[in-house]
């Protein structure tokens, strides 16, 4: 089988300068072309293949909002002298637009779509930092959202990468997901004098919340992944309209609109009191399925 990362390979299938078809905000694709070209200046040929997945990917990004989700795929393994190298390349380019940063992974091709009890920890760069070891974002939902709705800037198209997403896996893991992150932030949520309950006056965490829940609500019921606004969108379409203002204003903070609550109080217990109707919702979808 020819092998899909050789040099042939990535000459044939790279797109640079990247164009507007494949990134229209040409905020996010001067970082991209920049990023990129930087690279392949510091460490010429480290990269194999670059993607953009996540929420510019599904075409629902917001450049104060979303970040620029990335997954690098180096020929292999980066030594320290290189990962020096990297986070200037980094540094550099987070020098010229504060927003969207950009956050992903440098993984080589054979620890695509693996988890983490199967491969060994890789770089990683977050928060406007350079990581030299982790598990950041090893996910199957990463794997799957990079193979279905992936850019591919550099190297072969997402769809064809040779990993295989297992759905049943997915959902079980979104399901402990389901109950131990989402269940203790509510938690940790309800407390109003605490960080997080303090947080969840502003629209910001709300947002998150409503959102992010509404995003698994989605899978669960569709068997794919879709957007925080199109979730928002579609639980309009399937939840009781008692809980619509609450998800509407989570779609409108999300597009830079006004709130639509005159009361800070209301909007966060009716956040609390949806994501807690949504846990049983999934619990109840996800049991159904088997």
């Amino acid at each position: 089988m020819l092998n899909m990362w050789n040099e042939a390979g990535f000459k044939l299938n790279r797109h640079l300068p990247v164009s507007s078809e494949m990134l229209p905000d040409p905020c996010i694709r001067s970082i991209v072309n920049d990023y990129v070209e930087q690279v392949e200046t510091a460490l010429p040929g480290l990269l194999a293949g670059f993607y953009i997945y996540g929420s510019i990917a599904l075409g629902d990004y917001s450049l104060s909002l979303s970040d620029i989700d990335f997954v690098a795929v180096i020929r292999s393994e980066l030594n320290s002298g290189q990962l020096v190298l990297l986070a200037e390349v980094h540094r550099t380019v987070a020098s010229k637009s504060r927003k969207p940063n950009m956050n992903g992974i440098y993984v080589t091709p054979q620890q695509l779509g693996k988890l983490p009890h199967e491969i060994a920890p890789y770089p990683y760069y977050c928060d406007n930092r350079l990581y030299a070891s982790g598990y950041f974002e090893c996910n199957l939902v990463t794997w799957a959202e990079l193979k279905e709705s992936g850019i591919g800037i550099i190297g072969p198209d997402p769809s064809l990468l040779e990993y295989e997403v297992d759905w049943n896996e997915l959902l079980l893991r979104m399901r402990d997901n389901l109950n131990s992150y989402w269940h203790s932030w509510i938690q940790q949520s309800s407390r109003l004098w605490t960080a997080k309950g303090l947080a969840l006056l502003g629209r910001e965490a709300a947002e998150w919340g409503v959102l992010g829940i509404s995003r698994l609500h989605y899978t669960f019921r569709e068997n794919r992944i879709t957007t925080k606004a199109g979730a928002g969108e579609y639980a309009l379409l399937h939840v009781d309209p008692r809980w619509h203002s609450i998800i509407q204003e989570a779609i409108h903070y999300r597009r830079g609109k006004p709130s639509i609550y005159h009361s800070i109080g209301r909007r966060r217990s009716d956040a609390l009191a949806y994501m807690l109707y949504m846990i049983e919702e999934c619990n109840g979808l996800a049991a159904s399925s088997g």
